[in-house]
């Protein structure tokens, strides 16, 4: 996350740390020059220079960390905690060691070496607040800990102010001479009792770091601990607050400026997903500039972290359009990856599957492919709709999508409810649920993800359903073009969150149908035979799609496939076209070879009547099994590159494509 350079909380930030810095440097100087360093002994000189160097470090580290792209939060804050109060520790250093020896500043010298006693126990703590924050911790497994430790900080702090008053920690004589007591290692241990818990804290949760960053921690606490031991020993140089800056610039390079590196490279993997997600999903508008039977348009707004949202449309042939909308499990790489993969076996299944119109068949079959070697669990919610553009007429299934969004005529958008199937990927042999709507000249489907209802402001308020539907029905713009409906969505969201961080996508599709032009069945290009409703002229009608096939050079499996098709089409309607008649009726075959395609059209006056409505056949059973009829326009539909059907002034009207 980056560091907003304008904003308040950063500027809070830099101007009372370097406040506290540049100050307490100037009054560290001040003090030493007017304290005479040349009257002081070189040991005395060395630790004055030691601490006024650690306060330099300690102000550029502080500047450093305020300012680190990566860093923010709690952690980083007690983070600068700590380097706010070591460095408060060095200049009381500072002045003990300024002060000592001389009797007119020993009240001045015995404060100093108070709060230089304070430091310590007080940088423990912070620190184990900086693990705990570094781990992210739940707080009900540390609260009791927590509670102890800031106890036990209490009296720590009220054990060294009263050392003013009893001496048990260190004295200060008549002549402003400084000297340890002979029980002052008590002040030690609470700050070891922390530190030894905190490090048992690390390698309980040791599958949480990694092995450098293991190291870091143990060296900022032992190394400190170290010193302090040395300290007992050795009385005359005091070290412990250089070694605290020093040990806190190194988890900084450590801990911070390599994870840091590492959420870079991790960034960047993203931006890597996002571009390449980014550039499977049709973003050239109009895509179809010479089709004039419908606008579409679709966009997505991709939030801070890659989702799994995509959407896609593409023509299966010249009469059916596909339209899709779905949601990936999950964020991040693994969604982006498996949207891909999901998008590809969408497209391909569709492009294959999609001129029979049965969006079940092929949910079932991508369903069966995804639950495959499925360990991540993962699952995508999707809507799958097929137009037949000529007639309008929309075959669709929902797989745990959100609900679809409908304007018919002149009524207001509103939400078709109908019960989803699960979505794919859950389990394998889910049969899926098929719907159909007709679509009239004027109507919209407007299809979108999650990301758009639960887009949430400042109030951590929902834009919800009810005010999609508001700016949907807004009528004030008048008659609106696809793209114009998704830029009002986005605006009025835009609106709304004002600014506030999203989470998820927002992704929609918006499909406008201005209607397909009317099959033309009385085309001077079309050749034609009438003959009456009878099987014995059935060679007539064959000869007469024969012959124009052999002329074009059809392929011998091209022109079997439309024999048998025909064959099977102009029997039924013999047998059961004019049963109301007494059987007697014409029937009228259409035929052109347009660009390599066949298409022929049978006409008859007869019962009004849709054979694509019947139940395909279960071909798995056994001819004895199996009830009788379906099975020959099931072939046809499956030898058949497009089979059509209208009712229209009083004709049966049935039309066969195949490229030939």
């Amino acid at each position: 996350m980056s560091v907003d350079l304008n904003s308040r909380s950063f500027k809070i930030r830099a101007w009372v740390g370097s406040l506290i810095f540049l100050i307490g440097f100037a009054l560290a100087i001040g003090g030493a020059l007017f304290l005479h360093t040349e009257q002081l002994t070189p040991i005395f000189i060395m630790n004055v220079a030691m601490d006024l160097c650690a306060m330099i470090l300690g102000y550029i580290l502080y500047i450093c960390a305020v300012l680190d792209k990566q860093w923010n939060g709690a952690n980083l804050d007690y983070f600068l905690m700590m380097i706010v109060t070591v460095f408060v520790g060095l200049y009381a250093d500072e002045i003990c060691w300024l002060t000592d020896g001389k009797p007119e500043l020993r009240i001045l010298c015995i404060a100093s070496n108070t709060v230089f006693y304070c430091v310590t126990p007080i940088v423990v703590y912070l620190f184990w607040r900086y693990v705990l924050t570094f781990l992210n911790v739940e707080k009900d497994r540390s609260h009791k800990f927590d509670v102890a430790f800031r106890i036990g900080l209490g009296i720590s702090i009220l054990v060294r102010l009263f050392n003013i008053f009893f001496g048990y920690l260190f004295t200060v004589d008549a002549n402003g001479v400084y000297h340890r007591s002979p029980t002052f290692t008590i002040a030690y241990v609470y700050s070891f009792a922390v530190t030894v818990l905190t490090l048992i804290l690390v390698v309980v949760a040791r599958k949480k770091f990694k092995r450098y960053q293991i190291l870091a921690l143990f060296i900022y606490t032992l190394v400190p601990v170290g010193v302090g031991i040395v300290s007992i020993f050795f009385y005359g140089i005091s070290l412990l607050c250089p070694v605290y800056m020093t040990t806190l610039l190194l988890i900084y390079c450590i801990l911070n400026v390599v994870q840091g590196q590492e959420k870079s490279v991790a960034e960047n993997e993203l931006h890597m997903a996002a571009a390449i997600q980014e550039t499977m999903l049709p973003s050239t508008f109009p895509p179809y500039p010479d089709r004039h039977e419908f606008d579409i348009f679709a966009s997505m707004s991709p939030a801070k972290e890659v989702g799994g949202d995509f959407y896609d449309f593409f023509l299966i042939d010249d009469d059916h359009l596909a339209l899709v909308i779905a949601d990936v499990s999950g964020k991040g790489v693994p969604a982006a990856l498996y949207m891909m993969v999901s998008k590809a076996m969408i497209k391909s299944q569709t492009l294959v599957l999609g001129k029979e119109g049965s969006t079940a068949k092929i949910l079932c079959n991508i369903n069966d492919q995804l639950c495959e070697k499925n360990t991540l669990n993962m699952f995508v919610t999707v809507w799958l709709g097929i137009v037949t553009i000529s007639t309008g007429e929309l075959t669709y299934s929902n797989a745990g999508h959100e609900y679809p969004i409908f304007k018919r005529g002149e009524e207001p958008f509103s939400v078709l409810k109908e019960k989803h199937s699960p979505p794919l990927g859950c389990m394998e042999g889910i049969k899926y649920k098929e719907f159909k709507t007709k679509l009239d000249p004027g109507d919209i489907v407007f299809l979108y993800t999650d990301g758009v209802a639960e887009a949430t402001n400042r109030n951590n308020e929902l834009f919800g359903l009810d005010r999609m539907l508001k700016s949907l029905n807004d009528d004030s713009r008048g008659d609106r073009s696809a793209v114009d409906i998704d830029f009002d969505m986005k605006y009025s969201v835009d609106l709304f969150v004002n600014g506030a961080p999203q989470f998820d996508d927002l992704t929609m599709l918006t499909f406008k149908y201005y209607g397909g032009e009317p099959m033309n069945t009385e085309n001077s290009t079309y050749d034609e035979l009438t003959v009456k409703a009878d099987v014995n002229n059935l060679d007539k009608v064959q000869g007469f799609i024969d012959e124009r096939l052999e002329a074009s050079e059809s392929s011998m499996k091209a022109q079997t496939q439309i024999d048998v098709a025909v064959e099977e089409i102009y029997v039924n309607i013999c047998h059961y076209a004019y049963k109301d008649k007494g059987g007697e009726g014409d029937a009228t075959i259409k035929m052109k070879i347009d660009d390599g395609v066949a298409e022929i059209v049978f006409e008859d006056t007869g019962i009004k009547y849709d054979p694509l409505e019947n139940e395909e056949p279960d071909i798995t059973l056994s001819a004895e099994e199996r009830e009788i009829g379906g099975l020959g326009i099931f072939i046809t539909k499956k030898t058949m590159d497009e089979v059509l059907y209208e009712y229209k002034d009083g004709k049966n009207i049935l039309t066969l494509r195949k490229k030939i």
